[in-house]
């Protein structure tokens, strides 16, 4: 049992991981305006849109908008704190998993 914890641990430190960095990086680029970013960031989100076909972050529709909100007022936050859950194993983890989760579910089913 001690083995299967220690793995999803490490799943959820790496997907925590990549939520800390990209929501900051690349999505914010969704809400904020695109002078406040590098132009390396800038061009790697447009070159993502275009071999990719995602109109959503080409576009922008208002929807999408307020579901970045979302993500970095209420989940990167969490991310991060979770980050450290793990690696501290604070008692409170689970819990704030439980938070991250629920608001996924959430705008996933919106």
């Amino acid at each position: 049992m001690g083995f299967l914890r220690v793995a999803v641990e490490a799943i959820l430190f790496l997907g925590f991981l990549v939520i800390a960095v990209f929501a900051p990086t690349l999505d914010a680029q969704t809400c904020l305006p695109s002078n406040v970013f590098p132009d390396a960031l800038v061009d790697l989100k447009k070159w993502y849109s275009a071999e990719y076909g995602d109109y959503l972050t080409a576009e922008k529709p208002s929807f999408f908008v307020g579901l970045i909100w979302v993500e970095l007022v209420f989940q990167w936050p969490l991310a991060v704190v979770n980050l450290y859950g793990i690696v501290a194993r604070k008692s409170w983890f689970s819990t704030t998993c439980l938070m991250y989760g629920v608001s996924t579910l959430t705008s996933m089913v919106y």
